[in-house]
């Protein structure tokens, strides 16, 4: 037996290193009034597991993974990952290094492990996804990270996914666009374990299961804090997005988006969603807009490679950048967007949920993607008597918090016509009274609201010299 004292000599810790080792169960001791006694043969087993100085190298510790990111079939750069800590070291880029998401690092160097990991991160289902635990719980992985690598992180948005290093599956494989995919983890995360929206499944017995020659889910990348997944019907894929709360909101503000936005906009300038109602709820559907050929490029990743920094005019940086890219129509299309937000009193419009559609293959034929992503327009997060109150504040983004700020970075307007927002209101009325779960009075305070923000861009219409009959 050996004292505390002799046992840190010999284990090199102190002599509180020591107890704590005993209390944890890692050497067998017994008390003698207030000392501890450990056994010798107990700390000699410890000796010969203890590790040596220095941090080992991440790939010699548990649940270290090397893979390969792929674009297609191009081997893009391998990276290992600790499937844990979720930690990304050794980023080495490969014979396919040309086709990298334009989201790594800037354009002109070479991507690092910071680089990478903020791509990852924006990837992944994030942590506060509705139901993400269950799922992830059921089908046997800890981290989104982990569920992504691990299951090849195939996407139905652009064509980036996961190979272990010494792996041999091929894009053939794991392509969700011409496979189709599995619909297990789809269905947790929407709380749809009965399949009830009924699409056409790939297999019946499909599970998510480590491994990219396995069933494949493009669920695994697809991010947002709303409770979502894909779906195919007739070989169209749709992403079917849920609300918060009680009150469900934010499907019915996509489907008076898109009322809104076929006034104002033309045909391809917006994404049109519906609305589909299972077990008592509604969700927005939105067919997808990528292919095979055709990945979407959010603003954030434009803005990476640009290295544009929170110092910059993002405005203007991001102007630049798309002029630099070849974007036509970039500025009338960005002034679109800030008077539709505006309209809608959107306060999350972020640089993930608008940006650019390019050719795959080439990397280049960029131009902008169609507006989606509206659920946090028309007051979805005000109160009925926040809205009686008095003219409501909101914060808009990306460009200003100020949303006569922002609206004021409009170039031209000569494409608005006042006249196509004449019974817009009525609009509001038909399509909010949808949901049984708000009221009159809620549905009066926003066609009011709306009504104000109607006048504010009008106003600076009439300003740029666009007018309407009787001005």
């Amino acid at each position: 037996m050996l004292t505390t004292h002799e046992a840190a000599e010999r284990l090199g810790v102190s002599e509180r290193r020591v107890t704590k080792l005993i209390e944890s169960g890692s050497l067998s001791a017994q008390k003698f009034g207030r000392a501890w006694m450990i056994d010798e043969a107990s700390v000699a087993k410890r000796l010969e597991r203890k590790p040596q100085a220095g941090r080992p190298p991440i790939e010699q510790k548990p649940d270290n993974a090397r893979y390969i990111l792929m674009c297609h079939d191009h081997e893009v750069l391998a990276f290992t990952c600790n499937l844990v800590t979720e930690e990304v070291r050794k980023v080495e880029p490969l014979s396919g290094i040309d086709w990298k998401p334009l989201g790594i690092g800037r354009l002109d160097r070479l991507p690092d492990q910071y680089n990478l990991r903020e791509w990852l991160v924006h990837r992944i289902i994030p942590q506060g996804r509705p139901n993400l635990r269950r799922a992830l719980r059921e089908i046997g992985f800890t981290t989104p990270l982990a569920l992504m690598l691990e299951s090849g992180g195939a996407s139905l948005t652009d064509p980036y996914w996961f190979m272990p290093l010494n792996g041999s599956a091929s894009w053939e494989e794991v392509n969700c666009f011409a496979n189709g995919y599995d619909n297990k983890l789809g269905n947790l995360l929407l709380d749809d374990e009965d399949n009830r929206l009924g699409e056409t499944r790939k297999s019946d017995a499909g599970s998510i299961i480590k491994g990219v020659a396995s069933s494949t889910s493009p669920d695994v990348a697809t991010n947002g804090q709303l409770a979502k997944r894909w779906i195919r019907r007739a070989g169209i894929d749709y992403l079917v997005k849920g609300g918060t709360g009680n009150e469900n909101r934010e499907p019915y503000n996509e489907l008076l988006a898109t009322r809104l936005a076929s006034r104002i906009l033309e045909v391809g300038e917006y994404m049109p969603y519906e609305l589909i109602n299972e077990g008592g709820r509604a969700y927005s559907l939105c067919a997808n807009m990528a292919d095979e050929t055709t990945e979407l490029v959010p603003a954030h990743d434009v803005l990476t490679a640009f290295g544009m920094t929170e110092g910059r005019d993002l405005h203007r940086g991001y102007l630049d950048a798309l002029h630099e890219l070849g974007v036509a129509d970039a500025q009338q299309l960005i002034d679109k967007m800030i008077v539709i937000d505006h309209l809608m009193a959107n306060f999350d419009r972020h640089t993930h949920n608008f940006g650019l559609l390019r050719n795959v293959e080439e990397r280049d034929s960029y131009r902008i993607a169609p507006l989606f992503d509206h659920g946090c327009g028309f007051y979805s997060r005000a109160t009925t008597a926040e809205l009686e109150a008095r003219p409501y504040a909101w914060t808009s983004n990306p460009f200003s918090e100020y949303p006569s700020q922002q609206l004021a970075l409009v170039n031209d307007i000569t494409w608005y016509d006042p006249t196509m927002l004449d019974g817009f209101l009525d609009d509001i009325d038909e399509i909010l009274g949808q949901n049984p779960e708000i009221d009159e009075r809620f549905i009066a305070a926003v066609k009011r609201q709306t009504a104000r923000q109607i006048d504010t861009v009008n106003g600076l219409a009439a300003e740029r010299g666009v007018t309407m009959p009787g001005w």
